[in-house]
């Protein structure tokens, strides 16, 4: 069976996350920032009750942060968090990837340790994030944090 994506952006930039890693699409999802922490942790959110990491790649793309308006709940080795996005946009089941010369230089560097695979959808680049995107974004931030 072939691996389906959930399309997104996150400014111009279109991601397909692993459906089978996305348990919940969240709007609005109430983020409270918290002081001090690295640019990719954007806050946190109270959802039914368990308090989430909201997790951005904006600052890795380039983008402004704003107000996190939609968010993607993902489950992952260091816990359960969501994932900023600014759009979902549809279902969609991927043909063969391109080779990774071909697109790996148009990705922001940042943003490469979180991309498997490029793609073409009708005029557009497509990055298919990794099953524990959560797990990697975490572990830049750390990084981040100690230089």
């Amino acid at each position: 069976m072939e691996q389906q994506l959930l399309t997104v952006r996150i400014g111009t930039f279109l991601f397909g996350a692993p459906v089978s890693a996305v348990t919940e699409i969240l709007a609005e999802p109430g983020m409270t920032p918290i002081p001090k922490t690295p640019p990719m942790i954007a806050g946190v959110a109270v959802v039914r009750g368990q308090p989430l990491t909201v997790l951005t790649l904006r600052p890795a793309l380039g983008l402004e942060s704003g107000p996190v308006h939609m968010a993607l709940r993902w489950g992952g080795h260091r816990g359960t968090s969501l994932v900023a996005v600014d759009q979902v946009e549809s279902l969609w089941t991927p043909g063969s990837p391109l080779p990774d010369d071909t697109w790996r230089d148009l990705v922001p560097p940042e943003a490469v340790p979180w991309i498997t695979q490029g793609f073409r959808q009708d005029s557009q680049w497509l990055w298919a994030w990794a099953d524990d995107l959560p797990d990697r974004i975490q572990e830049s931030a750390a990084a981040s944090a100690h230089v």
